[in-house]
């Protein structure tokens, strides 16, 4: 029965994405002929998204603390592409994505026309590009999240934040939020760090059908009080990342010891 139900999200979730995109995209044209700002219709079209695929995947969002509201410039660790369906869900925000997802099929099409910031970390002259482009995208309309650990983990702690898309807040020493996220299932699922946490060479498709599986997922987002501003990226790179190790509370006790992180 639980496969049965699997497959059915797994099916549900990419034809939910399909449509809520293309109603999105049929009002965006209207907005852009308009000349109106497309990231309120742009929120409020990610927010339903994230809350509908949180729901479809058994997912119950808590929040610890007060999400931060336009304009933004955040950070946080960084688990499961279904931290962007869970962020979504509760920040009026764009993200910053690898270049590889704007080469996806339909999905890197969806991604450019929703505002999503790409860079390529294989080359170190696009870090300017993009710092640019996060610094034109924080605005009174949205927020921008970046993952500064660079990949996913299992969620035993938080790995060091490269500092090179910290350049801009750096230089301009914007104000910096902070969060964490964290998931846990229930004692008859499969455990989060394997069942929710998408790491290693498990292929996105098998991994989508086990997290289908649970029965239920607990996503919990713990936001800081406060922002760090320092004018050095590295140094800024490092209060953040004790920032965010303070509000985290691990997903597995103990290191997971198949994981390697990526190398870059």
């Amino acid at each position: 029965m639980r496969n049965i139900l699997a497959a059915f999200k797994v099916i549900a979730f990419p034809l939910w994405t399909l449509m809520i995109y293309l109603f999105y995209a049929f009002i965006l044209i209207f907005i852009k002929i308009s000349g109106r700002h497309y990231e309120p219709w742009r929120n409020r079209c990610m927010g339903i998204w994230g809350r509908v695929t949180a729901a479809l995947f058994s997912i119950k969002i808590e929040t610890e603390g007060t999400p931060p509201e336009p304009p933004f410039f955040i950070v946080s660790n960084h688990l499961s592409y279904i931290d962007v369906a869970v962020y979504a869900a509760v920040l009026k925000t764009t993200f910053v994505s690898k270049i590889e997802v704007k080469h996806w099929p339909v999905v890197g099409f969806m991604a450019k026309t929703l505002g999503i910031i790409f860079i390529d970390r294989r080359k170190r002259s696009d870090v300017h590009r993009v710092n640019e482009e996060i610094s034109s995208q924080v605005n009174e309309h949205q927020g921008v999240i970046l993952f500064p650990e660079g990949t996913t983990s299992p969620g035993f702690e938080i790995m060091r934040f490269r500092p090179a898309l910290l350049q801009h807040a750096a230089e301009e020493e914007i104000e910096v939020s902070y969060s964490a996220l964290r998931y846990q299932t229930t004692e008859k699922d499969v455990s989060a760090h394997l069942s929710v946490c998408w790491w290693g060479n498990k292929p996105m498709l098998k991994h989508l059908f086990n997290m289908g599986k649970n029965r239920s997922v607990q996503a919990k987002i713990r936001f800081g009080q406060d922002r760090v501003k320092d004018s050095d990226r590295k140094n800024l790179a490092e209060k953040l990342q004790k920032k965010v190790e303070e509000v985290f509370i691990p997903v597995i006790d103990e290191p997971e010891e198949d994981f390697e992180p990526l190398q870059f």
